[in-house]
């Protein structure tokens, strides 16, 4: 059973659809208009491109070569690269990464010439109504090695929102309701207000309400950064997770196959019949923490350090609440394992996952 290459940006489940030369982006002072703040920002507003899935992100320090994203752009992609003002895609590393709060830095790994950042502005002073415009590079149907930027603008219809976007997603603390539009695609660029500052991290829309989209806060982002860099990893031991209970998990989004979509609803359908809820390991990265502790896909995770884990928020909320290269202790179940066959559906195991130090 194979999982399907996915496109990132804000999808989680049925909810959701350098160094060399640098110089800051300037915004001209009086009340630019959204296309003056797209023509300003677009040259720092970056596409990454991984081996399975395609975002946006943004230039924070040129000095340095930092992008910052999210964490579900980058989530099991190897080779990224990213695509800078119209330019041929460079290869980048990733430093850190938090899946629990959606956020990862990616440093450009050779120098560009005359590379452009864009500043931090004050997220706090937001209020409802305030113009923002979003950047990045949603899906399109042309070729996407020749996509460019393109913006939206809206509204902030609520600057600070507590999200908890679906059961396969963790709880957002600091978010940005506004109207301005994100697609497929558009996940990890910048949101600006009307001086051209980041005030947001674009990261999702609900598909249940029209014209309501969710950027991660700036003030929020802004003091993981440093940890991010340093190579902060503790909350993210290699997996990738989806609830039990989230009724996409077994869509062509996830499994290419039609008969592993079957099989996955009939799993599904069999282990929720019986009471059990938990997390489905959709894949490992080699060398992770999760591959350590022997975890495969098709593994179900039903409790982490002695706590159910039902939803995405419930693991990080464990998570959190550890120490790096803290050894959790996991139980759960297996569904079909074809490494390990002489293990039957429904049979329990448990094991240790000791979690990344960085």
């Amino acid at each position: 059973m194979s999982v399907k290459a996915k496109s990132a940006v804000a999808s989680a489940s049925a909810i959701l659809v350098a160094l060399g030369g640098t110089s800051a982006v300037a915004v001209p002072a009086d009340d630019p208009s959204p296309q003056e703040i797209f023509e300003e920002a677009a040259p720092a507003t970056v596409h990454v491109i991984g081996n399975s899935a395609l975002g946006s992100g943004f230039v924070y320090d040129a000095e340095q070569g930092l992008i910052l994203t999210n964490a579900h752009v980058v989530e099991g992609q190897s080779a990224l690269k990213v695509v800078i003002d119209n330019k041929e895609p460079v290869a980048v590393r990733l430093l850190g990464s938090d899946p629990c709060e959606d956020l990862a830095v990616v440093k450009l790994t050779a120098p560009q010439k005359d590379l452009k950042e864009l500043d931090f502005g004050d997220s706090g002073d937001l209020k409802a109504a305030d113009t923002v415009t979003a950047l990045g590079y949603p899906t399109s149907l042309g070729d996407y090695a020749t996509q460019k930027p393109v913006y939206t603008s809206g509204s902030v219809q609520s600057p600070d929102v507590s999200a908890d976007p679906s059961v396969s997603y963790p709880h957002l603390p600091a978010t940005i309701q506004h109207s301005a539009t994100l697609n497929h695609g558009n996940s990890g660029g910048p949101l600006l207000d009307s001086d051209g500052k980041v005030v947001g991290i674009n990261t999702l829309g609900n598909a249940e309400a029209s014209g309501q989209y969710y950027s991660i806060a700036g003030d929020h982002a802004k003091p993981l950064l440093a940890g991010l860099v340093s190579g902060d990893r503790k909350n993210d031991p290699g997996w990738e997770l989806t609830s039990l209970e989230d009724a996409g998990l077994s869509s062509a989004d996830n499994f290419a196959d039609p008969e592993d979509q079957q099989y996955i609803l009939d799993m599904q359908s069999k282990l929720l019949d019986k009471g059990v809820t938990g997390l489905f390991v959709m894949s490992t990265a080699t060398n992770s923490a999760a591959d350590k502790a022997k975890l495969e896909e098709g593994d179900v995770i039903t409790s982490v350090k002695d706590a159910p884990v039902r939803t995405v928020g419930d693991l990080c909320d464990v998570l959190q609440s550890a120490a790096p290269g803290e050894k959790l202790p996991l139980e759960g179940f297996y569904t079909y394992n074809a490494a390990t066959p002489d293990y039957s559906f429904g049979e329990a195991w448990s094991t240790d996952l000791t979690l990344p130090g960085k």
